[in-house]
């Protein structure tokens, strides 16, 4: 069972190819979430992966959410493992899942995997930079092979976290305030498709009158919505 959450592709496709070189299952936590279905129950004998991104160094808020939530079973025979997916800094994901993981289960992963991948924060990288973006999914097509080596043997290794405890809340403040839906603007180019609505996972946008409108005061900071609009309608600041 491979659990995933991914909203610009980087960690589904991940997950896709474990599968597919693992011969298991894949899950999407946005459609789990959105289905109600907050149960992680693998088979005695199952591997769990959990393949998740990175934002500002941690786990994304609907991640952290749904896990809190989740029914978690888990017994020595599950070969537990996640792949952190990240642009840039990959924080302290790896010893946050740790503490979910303990605190439901009892147990910790068994291993951690690191995959650097397309950075998909617009702000600060620019992605009609096709020379970046292809240099970056050809690294991160090498380093996914290493790390599916590395599950099919069920090595056992771990990461340490990147930051000290200060910069860590230093981070998670900066990526709540960061969360505002208030920071999402549309512009006259927007033809009213809602593919952004339809693309949240927590439900944050409805259309109205034909053009978005986030009904909640923060989201999960996917950028889903900006990065499938077809006409470039949607920013951030």
């Amino acid at each position: 069972m491979i659990l995933y959450f991914s909203s610009t592709g980087n960690c589904k496709y991940a997950a896709e190819q474990i599968a597919a070189k693992t011969a298991d299952r894949t899950v999407s936590l946005s459609a789990a979430y959105q289905s109600g279905d907050f149960s992680i129950l693998p088979e005695p004998g199952e591997s769990l992966g959990l393949v998740l991104p990175t934002y500002f160094g941690v786990l994304p808020s609907i991640v952290v959410d749904f896990l809190q939530q989740a029914e978690i079973r888990l017994d020595s025979g599950n070969y537990v493992y996640t792949v952190d997916t990240y642009g840039f800094h990959y924080g302290n994901v790896a010893a946050e899942l740790a503490k979910i993981l303990r605190k439901k289960t009892g147990r910790e992963q068994d291993a951690d995997f690191l995959l650097q991948s397309v950075d998909n924060w617009v702000p600060n990288f620019d992605l009609t930079d096709q020379e970046y973006v292809q240099s970056a999914l050809d690294k991160a097509d090498e380093l996914l092979g290493g790390v599916i080596a590395d599950i099919l043997e069920k090595k056992r290794v771990r990461v340490e976290g990147e930051w000290p405890a200060p910069m860590l809340l230093m981070m998670k403040k900066a990526y709540k305030g960061a969360s505002r839906t208030k920071n999402f603007t549309v512009s006259d180019k927007c033809v009213g498709c809602g593919k952004c609505a339809a693309q949240c996972p927590l439900k944050a946008i409805m259309m109205t009158d034909g053009h978005p409108i986030w009904n909640r005061t923060s989201c999960a900071l996917c950028l889903g919505c900006l990065h499938i609009c077809p006409e470039n309608a949607i920013a951030y600041t």
